[in-house]
């Protein structure tokens, strides 16, 4: 096939899609302006097409969205009524609930094609106070929030007791606890931390006096049980106590945590514990067994060991070549 036609065959047809798409949502357009608020011997309630939607039980009734939702009233209390269009029959149609759905099918006119079903929902009104923002309904109930879609379904549950939107996410708070949301309501971190903070695209957390690190999706890149987490030529220094140990960028273990002292020396780990003392490679490569009461260093880049009085020769990379002589000479 010429290339040319391939790419404006391609062209047409996304075109096509678009302008199909765009006609559809023109066309359902029209449907929340048949919407109506009306009242009935001082309650009110929401008519489409000369059929109730929703009943003549509330206070006061106040559209949202050009019609596409209604916040409702019962005494002092607020709640949601969520209205909308699809080309499939939705498959939620409980009734008598906490919240209650339905649908039915909404007749087109005269050489219109395909069916257009009309889906509620309604959320009782329990909450003291509901604001519409960015299409969302931010929900408040015995001074804790929480948020609904436009159509009613809930993102977060009315549990925190503050809620702002970050980057598109929402943080949250219960008490003195912390934790990230999707704007789906996806979990990202829970609400289960002390403290978080943004660091380079990352979520440095804490518990307590325990830290920890989190990518921006929530995955684990330290588990939150360090005392303290510092960067150090784009890797991480850890510390628990006095112990010591370092991890790549991504988590992965160089050396465990369990070092009484971490030193680089000409891009190797010079490492003690408990008094002795041993060597590792960059990526964590044993070279030599912390079990060492003394190391020193060649001039010609090779190792002296001493252990028990006893000195031993070894290579750069850890290989021994004279062992357990009270003297060693080296020469140049």
């Amino acid at each position: 096939m010429n290339k040319s036609f391939f790419i404006l065959i391609c062209g047409w047809l996304m075109y096509t899609a678009t302008m199909t798409v765009r006609a559809q949502s023109e066309d359902n357009e029209r449907y929340y302006r048949e919407f109506q608020v009306v009242s009935n011997d001082g309650k009110y309630g929401v008519f489409f097409r000369g059929e109730v939607v929703a009943p003549y039980e509330y206070d006061e009734i106040v559209a949202q969205q050009d019609n596409r939702g209604f916040i409702s009233k019962q005494g002092d209390k607020y709640g949601i009524i969520s209205v909308g269009t699809t080309n499939y029959l939705p498959t939620s149609r409980v009734k008598m609930n906490s919240q209650q759905d339905w649908s039915f099918l909404v007749e087109k006119g005269v050489g219109e094609k395909g069916n257009v079903y009309l889906f509620v929902s309604i959320v009782p009104c329990e909450f003291d106070e509901i604001k519409a923002v960015d299409g969302r309904y931010w929900v408040s109930k015995n001074k804790l929030k929480g948020i609904y879609t436009s159509s009613g379904g809930t993102i977060l549950r009315c549990e925190f007791d503050e809620i702002k939107t970050v980057d598109g996410r929402y943080w949250v708070s219960k008490g003195k606890l912390k934790g990230i949301y999707t704007s789906s309501g996806g979990t990202i971190l829970r609400c289960e931390f002390d403290e978080i903070e943004t660091v380079d695209g990352r979520y440095w957390v804490s518990i307590g006096k325990q830290k920890g690190i989190y990518t921006s999706s929530g995955g684990t890149i330290l588990r939150c049980e360090f005392d303290e987490i510092k960067t150090v030529d784009g890797r991480y220094l850890v510390s628990n106590g006095k112990q010591k140990g370092i991890y790549t960028s991504s988590g992965g273990t160089i050396l465990r945590c369990e070092f009484d002292e971490i030193k680089t020396v000409y891009g190797r780990y010079w490492v003690s514990k408990d008094k002795q003392k041993g060597i590792y490679t960059s990526s964590g490569g044993t070279i030599l067994r912390c079990e060492f009461d003394k190391i020193e260093l060649t001039s010609d880049g090779k190792f002296i060991a001493h252990k028990n009085g006893k000195k031993s020769l070894y290579t750069s990379s850890g290989g021994r070549l004279q062992t357990d002589f009270d003297v060693i000479y080296s020469t140049d």
